[in-house]
């Protein structure tokens, strides 16, 4: 009976940190920068509401944005700094900014992401993220994410990859 017992946890063993192995580091980032935007950490950042966010990713995203240096603006304080059309299909920011003069430019971080999860937690198998200037519509960066990670890994890799091309 022992030997039974030990073959069966040592395969349990094998199979998990196999599949662990296998699902933590299956995927690839490619991030692109307008290397002609004059996006910096300073500037104020919102995150496009996500409609389902059972994954974390808004709270994740926030807190590794701004413990990196990242000025952070809010959703609602985004809204009101802008006059915004949010009627449409998506709730992204559609608009034009209406008080320049506390703001010279306001970037938004738009995410669409797929995701699933299971009792180990929530992994994206497909996630991208573009950061566009609002008052001149230009795309800063664009960022796309295909394989099979969690969460928390691809968003730690998402906000390292800026901060290498974003000072």
């Amino acid at each position: 009976m022992k030997m039974k017992t030990i073959t069966k946890n040592r395969f349990a063993l094998i199979f998990t940190i196999s599949l662990s192995c296998i699902m933590s580091s299956c995927g690839t980032m490619k991030v692109f920068v307008n290397q002609e935007s004059t996006y910096s950490k300073k500037n104020p950042i919102t995150i496009n509401q996500v409609p389902d966010d059972n994954s974390g990713t808004l709270g994740e995203l926030q807190y590794l944005l701004q413990s990196n240096g990242y000025k952070l603006m809010s959703y609602g304080a985004a809204k009101k700094a802008l006059n915004l059309d949010t009627e449409n299909q998506n709730n992204s920011f559609h608009g034009e900014i209406t008080n320049t003069t506390s703001f010279n430019s306001v970037y938004v971080l738009d995410l669409n992401y797929s995701y699933t999860g299971d009792l180990g937690g929530y992994y994206y198998y497909n996630f991208s993220a573009t950061i566009t200037n609002l008052k001149t519509g230009e795309i800063v960066m664009t960022a796309n994410f295909s394989g099979y990670k969690t969460c928390q890994a691809v968003l730690k890799e998402l906000v390292a990859k800026m901060n290498t091309v974003i000072k």
